[in-house]
């Protein structure tokens, strides 16, 4: 199952296009965002995917958990998200708060994706590997990029702009 993890898109419709177009191709079957999409709209995008979508700094959160909703009733959001997927445990948050820390420290997830600091990380914490996708929009720190996640095989692809 590959999934696409993206993050800190801030209305940036351009890329947003662009990785829709690419994880259309690449035969994703979830979308993972891990907060700062800022308009809600910006999930129009990806709606013919499953969502799981963390709030982020940047986001107005009843107004995003209501398009999530509209889009699909089965789309899931939050200010932290703990999930399975293929028999994976994952834990998604912005990374504006504590929680990332305790995530990563608790050593009960295989995975934790966050965002909010725009750069690309993709590290091991004893048994959890902590992945950022890094920023689509916003203040511009590192290349933007997103990646797409093998949960199968664990390869993380990265994609960096142009896309």
């Amino acid at each position: 199952m590959k999934i696409a993890i993206i993050s800190d898109t801030h209305n940036h419709l351009n890329n947003i296009q662009a990785v829709r177009r690419l994880i259309l191709a690449e035969d994703v079957a979830v979308v993972i965002h891990c907060g700062d999409l800022t308009e809600a709209d910006m999930l129009d995008y990806f709606g013919d995917f499953p969502l799981f979508c963390a709030f982020g700094n940047g986001d107005f959160a009843p107004e995003v958990e209501q398009r999530l909703h509209w889009l699909n009733p089965d789309n899931k959001s939050g200010e932290n998200l703990d999930l399975e997927l293929y028999s994976k445990k994952i834990f998604v948050t912005h990374g504006h708060r504590s929680s990332l820390s305790k995530a990563i420290e608790s050593g009960e997830y295989d995975y934790v994706f966050h965002g909010h600091t725009h750069r690309f990380k993709d590290e091991l914490v004893g048994k959890t590997r902590v992945i950022n996708p890094g920023a689509l929009g916003g203040k511009k720190v590192n290349d933007r990029s997103f990646v797409i996640l093998d949960l199968e095989t664990g390869i993380l692809r990265r994609f960096e702009e142009p896309f």
